[in-house]
């Protein structure tokens, strides 16, 4: 096996040519086709079918380049570990999260871990698809859960109910609703992602309600901002109605979502740098600090 000749391949597939591959290698794009050519003899098979313009890979060689690919990040995670014990709190950690998470959850626990590790780079993804974390080169994910994803270890991080909540106000102004039959009468602050039902949970079964409003929106930022100002009644996370401004009231508190709080994930892998067991270790220490208990109802 040739490590060389198996990294430049990788780097062919991820760049999608020789050319852009020679100029991440440093190398000549000569000698980049020359490394190809030579694994796919000592192979037996054709990776990569190659035109005057384009390249693609064959069946075979997408397989070989997944494998390979990941094969490549394990010895680049254990040489980082080899080389963390003498460097120090050092290095680059990627996180990824979804927008609402990014902007509520993560800033206060970012501030603390870059006061306690300055050395420690982070680099935050937002986004809100669901990443291949091996194939994007990410070291951590915030997540709602439960997650049931059997290739990631999986680790508490913020937990609260998921469920309705108004504002004081508006509920002051309504009324507050006694029974799932009330809420026809109210305003309701839609979220479009789950657009006209909600599937909760009462007592361990399912209930879907009927919850559709005059305003929707497919960010759960912006439903937090709606229903501080009063709009109506909104579906949201535990955790982020609690760091609200204004003070919000939790709706018809026996129904919840089956999403109970956030979680880190990571691939499952023997080395896990320390850098992502440093924040992890540090986040979970700071999150009793933050405010993610269900706000008063």
């Amino acid at each position: 096996m040739r490590l060389d000749e198996i990294s430049v391949f990788v780097a062919v597939v991820e760049a999608g040519s020789f050319v852009g591959a020679a100029r991440r290698l440093g190398a000549p794009p000569s000698t980049v086709s020359a490394r190809i050519s030579t694994l796919e003899q000592r192979l037996g098979v054709t990776l990569i079918q190659r035109t005057t313009r384009s390249l693609r890979t064959t069946d075979a060689g997408q397989r070989y380049f997944e494998d390979c690919q990941k094969a490549l990040r394990q010895i680049e995670i254990a040489e980082e570990l080899v080389t963390e014990a003498a460097k120090g709190d050092t290095g680059v950690l990627r996180l990824t999260a979804a927008s609402d998470i990014a902007q509520s959850a993560l800033p206060p626990v970012i501030a603390g871990f870059h006061a306690a590790y300055p050395r420690i780079k982070i680099d935050l993804v937002v986004t809100d698809r669901i990443v291949d974390m091996i194939a994007d080169g990410i070291d951590l994910a915030v997540r709602p859960g439960p997650l049931r994803d059997s290739n990631l270890i999986v680790r508490a991080f913020m937990s609260g109910p998921t469920g309705l909540f108004a504002s004081a106000a508006y509920l002051k102004r309504r009324g507050t609703p006694q029974r799932i039959e009330d809420l026809e009468r109210h305003d309701v602050v839609g979220f479009s992602r789950m657009p006209g039902k909600l599937e909760m949970r009462r007592a361990g079964r399912r209930v879907d309600l009927k919850f559709e409003g005059m305003v929707a929106c497919n960010d759960m930022m912006t439903v937090l901002a709606l229903v501080e100002r009063d709009l109506g009644i909104g579906f949201l996370p535990g955790f982020l109605a609690a760091q609200s401004t204004a003070p919000l009231v939790r709706v018809l508190p026996h129904l919840s979502h089956r999403v109970s709080g956030l979680y880190f994930a990571y691939p499952a892998q023997r080395f896990v740098p320390q850098r992502v067991r440093r924040f992890i270790d540090f986040a979970a220490k700071a999150a009793p600090n933050q405010p993610t208990a269900p706000p008063r109802t």
